[in-house]
């Protein structure tokens, strides 16, 4: 029996142990083709067992006969001793007794699993702050492939790099040792912990464009309780001049390129051109998605 696996499952497996994988843009000449992956299964079939009797399967284990005492004389039972009848007081009667309410035991209800994830923060410029998502395990996971297509991403939007900005990581959980694992390690704790993290190291209310890569880093920011796929484009940040803005992780688009065309819709709205138009919109306009140009 053949077990055959997909390639996007076998890309969801390494990309869950932390392996990063690359792929070609376009088919390199005289490549070979694409190789199946086939994974037998470890262990065959067993063949079916004869069957024996009850004398050959003993003789088989190398046990002793039990002789057949079918023949024999039946022994008589022994007879059985009068039983002496309880006190009528001792006696309980059949009435079945009431389950205290002191008693009764409720099931637990089981917690939910722990968020685990790790978000590379770093500031370009002043106005400018970059928040993503990398694999919860692993070191060096942001290399300067990373930081190429950040800067590629930075220029298409027109926010350039000012100076050479220094990297910084957040991890959760933060830890079981000491006062840290008494923290309540709910998604809201979370969301508060990145959020203090920020505004503490990077001033976050002070910057007018945060750009968020990945699921973690746009739920943990924004709101936790909301799915990905709604928080992704452009929307208004934590005052009228800040503007949060949701694509797909760095990793994601570096192993599949095809995404690039849907990281460019979601951040088309901070290009210039598309910023000076909702301006001159009214001002209660905040979310630059609503102000599309005129054709």
């Amino acid at each position: 029996m053949i077990g055959r696996i997909t390639e996007q499952s076998r890309q969801d497996y390494l990309d869950a142990m932390g392996i990063q994988t690359w792929f070609p843009r376009t088919v390199l000449p005289n490549a070979l083709p694409h190789r199946e992956f086939d994974f037998s299964d470890e262990l065959d079939d067993a063949p079916p067992l004869p069957e024996l009797s009850a004398r050959e399967a003993m003789q088989a284990l190398g046990l002793p006969e039990i002789p057949d005492t079918s023949d024999t004389e039946t022994k008589t039972p022994a007879p059985i001793a009068e039983v002496t009848p309880l006190h009528p007081t001792l006696v309980t009667t059949g009435a079945k007794a009431e389950p205290s309410s002191t008693t009764i035991i409720k099931r637990a209800n089981p917690e939910p699993a722990t968020s685990k994830f790790r978000l590379v923060t770093l500031a370009p410029n002043d106005d400018c702050l970059v928040i993503a998502e990398m694999p919860h395990s692993g070191l060096n996971q942001f290399t300067r492939f990373h930081l190429r297509l950040l800067n590629d991403i930075l220029r298409a939007i027109g926010h350039t790099s000012t100076t050479k900005a220094p990297m910084s990581e957040f991890i959760w959980p933060m830890g079981n040792t000491g006062l840290m694992g008494q923290m309540d390690q709910s998604d809201s704790s979370a969301a508060d912990a990145v959020c203090a993290y920020l505004s503490n190291q990077f001033g976050l209310a002070r910057r007018k464009v945060v750009l968020l890569f990945g699921s973690a880093a746009a739920r943990f920011v924004i709101d936790p309780t909301r799915h990905f796929d709604e928080l992704r484009g452009v929307q208004p940040g934590m005052h009228v001049e800040q503007l949060f803005a949701v694509s797909h992780g760095l990793n994601q688009l570096m192993k599949l390129p095809s995404l690039k065309a849907e990281a460019w819709r979601d951040l088309q709205p901070l290009h210039p051109s598309r910023l000076s138009i909702s301006s001159t919109v009214s001002p209660k306009a905040v979310n630059p998605l609503k102000a599309t140009p005129k054709e």
